[in-house]
């Protein structure tokens, strides 16, 4: 009986290898990660993906009840990409409290996923004040809160080791950390748009500290900028490499630079959907340790997020409400769908949708 990899017509010899590797269950090398980069072969590309993502999870295709919280856009960073950050003396900077969080948080939610700029004002007890209160009120939600960047600088403001800040956070509520802040792990290109935050090594080492502690993470990427396809891949490599060690990385989410009011849109590429499939194929292809590959709707668009289930993508994130920074950047999506209609989506995507938690475990399963 012919396999899905069968009917993959390459039309490019350099991607011949790939096909063969791919279909046998072999690890690409950066090699094989590079010619996919710089061939034009997007349909085999794709369809190569698609192939893996049904040998990993057939015709499922998971999404969550959730709802994410942008806590503060007060920031010291100063990323030369972001329209979000503001200055504490801005007139529309904010601090949300718990209450403030609180009540933006609907009943029946799955997972509270919060993160927000590098507050320099901000000590460990906000934090761990902020998760013992969710954690009362919402004590079935899993709190997948502040990224790697909002961690680093938190420890280093308290004069703190890494594991010691997420021991406290863990003891508080803290279930799972986001992938933000990723956004390209070489240090040439951090210097030019995000020179003042933590540097690739430092975000790495937070996941495989949360790891180490048992908090699972999920990983970005953020492409289509002034990165060239070299960076791209040996930013996934870097994420494997970390895999291989802990195992603790449940989803990687490939996010599109958006072209919104900051100041790297003078710079950068002129945005392509042929690169966001490419970018979504390629992470599943190399990123063979990782189980999930995140469609993320709010950043991708909708009809790009459902094109991108058949070039890899196994999720579609969630219903996820009040986000901010994708909204701020530039993103014309809507600021939350339903469930209906995010099942409708992947539906008419052939595929067969799931309800899930944040561990992208079946709902069904886990209430049983």
């Amino acid at each position: 009986m012919p396999s899905c990899f069968d009917e993959i017509n390459v039309t490019e010899p350099s991607l011949k290898p790939v096909l063969e590797k791919v279909s046998r269950g072999e690890r690409l090398s950066r090699n094989d990660g590079l010619a996919l980069e710089h061939s034009d072969d997007l349909h085999a590309i794709c369809g190569l993906a698609d192939c893996v993502r049904k040998r990993m999870h057939g015709s499922r295709v998971g999404y969550i009840v959730n709802v994410h919280v942008d806590y503060t856009n007060i920031c010291s960073s100063g990323c030369r990409f972001c329209a979000f950050g503001r200055s504490d003396k801005d007139d529309d900077s904010y601090l949300l409290n718990s209450n403030d969080i609180t009540v933006r948080i609907p009943e029946g939610v799955d997972e509270i996923h919060i993160v927000g700029g590098i507050n320099p004002d901000l000590k460990l007890g906000f934090f761990t004040g902020l998760l013992s209160d969710l954690r009362d009120k919402f004590p079935d939600a899993v709190l997948k809160t502040f990224s790697a960047v909002e961690i680093q600088g938190l420890a280093r403001r308290e004069n703190l080791s890494i594991s010691e800040v997420l021991k406290s956070l863990k003891d508080a509520g803290l279930g799972m950390i986001p992938g933000g802040g990723a956004e390209i792990l070489d240090p040439e290109i951090r210097s030019e748009i995000c020179p003042d935050k933590a540097t690739a090594d430092e975000y790495i080492d937070v996941h495989r500290k949360a790891h180490e502690l048992g908090i699972p993470s999920n990983t970005t990427m953020l492409y289509g900028h002034i990165e060239a396809p070299e960076h791209r891949i040996d930013h996934l490599l870097r994420l494997r490499d970390l895999q291989d060690e802990t195992n603790g990385i449940i989803a990687h989410i490939p996010l599109p630079y958006l072209h919104g009011a900051n100041e790297l849109s003078e710079r950068a590429h002129p945005q392509s959907g042929i690169l966001d499939l490419k970018v979504m194929a390629i992470s599943r292809l190399l990123l063979d340790n990782v189980p999930h590959i995140k469609s993320y709707w709010r950043a991708l668009g909708i009809r790009m997020a459902q094109v991108a289930l058949r070039a890899g993508a196994d999720d579609m994130d969630g219903t996820i409400g009040q986000e901010e920074i994708m909204h701020e950047a530039g993103s014309d999506a809507p600021r939350s769908l339903g469930p209906d209609h995010l099942e409708q989506i992947i539906k008419d995507a052939g595929l067969e949708p799931y309800r899930r938690d944040a561990l992208h475990r079946p709902i069904e399963e886990v209430v049983k």
